[in-house]
């Protein structure tokens, strides 16, 4: 998973500039440009600031909106 391409599309969904996500998830704004430079990934601890910052768990971030293809039925 990109977990940068997640963290914009929640703030994408909830119409918060990534700039105002660092300012309410504690997280660098820094950091989130350099991730975007370097076409990295965030670190967990960054993420769960994230994920407090949007109101969100870890569980929603990681979620896939796909159906879950090992299941039997």
């Amino acid at each position: 998973m990109n977990t940068l391409a997640r963290v914009k599309e929640l703030a994408d969904e909830r119409s918060i500039s990534l700039y105002r996500l660092s300012q309410i998830s504690g997280v660098n704004y820094s950091t989130l440009k350099a991730t975007c430079r370097k076409q990295g990934q965030l670190s967990v601890d960054t993420i769960e600031l994230v994920c407090v910052g949007l109101g969100i768990t870890l569980q929603e971030f990681f979620a896939d909106d796909q159906p879950d293809s090992n299941v039997e039925g």
